[in-house]
């Protein structure tokens, strides 16, 4: 959690994926004037229930030109104090799985248990952020690469210290 608020915050890491537009309130006027409620949307799509065929031509004319990917809520409720707890109670969840998964390696050297821990947050970056940007050409993927692997990275060098430190 600490990386990701330094990452977020005065490291300014990911400034690429929440742009400022000068053009912001006339933008969520046209949205919430054209959509009812709260999902994500991708500009252009087709309806549900439309065929591959139609489907393959829409996204053949949709070919070259913009498109959009919407993450939309009529109503900004956002509750930092929630989603600081949730998240603290996320990470520590976390640490404890990777300290099992740590605990489980045959042999526990710091060398051992940092790898591990470095290649947990590469599968996790591989899960998530890698194909949302095969797919969507998501800004800041390096970003989220090193958000993942930095995280797990720090996790297992403490967890590492931890457990091969000398027990007096």
């Amino acid at each position: 959690m600490a990386w990701q608020t330094a990452s977020h915050t005065f490291l300014q890491m990911h400034a690429v994926q929440e742009q400022y537009t000068p053009n912001q309130d006339a933008i969520l006027k046209v949205l919430s004037e054209n959509l009812d409620k709260q999902g994500q949307y991708y500009l252009p799509n087709v309806p549900p229930g439309t065929s591959m065929e139609e489907m393959g031509k829409a996204m053949e004319q949709a070919m070259g030109k913009p498109y959009a990917s919407i993450l939309y809520s009529p109503k900004n409720e956002t509750s930092m104090t929630s989603n600081l707890l949730r998240g603290l109670g996320n990470n520590i969840l976390l640490g404890f799985i990777l300290a099992w998964m740590m605990r489980k390696l045959r042999v526990q050297t710091l060398r051992n248990i940092v790898t591990a821990s470095m290649l947990v947050g590469w599968m996790a970056f591989c899960f998530f952020p890698y194909p949302a940007f095969i797919w969507y050409d998501v800004p800041g993927i390096w970003i989220e690469l090193s958000d993942s692997v930095a995280a797990f990275t720090l996790a297992g060098l403490w967890l590492g210290w931890w457990m091969t430190r000398k027990k007096a």
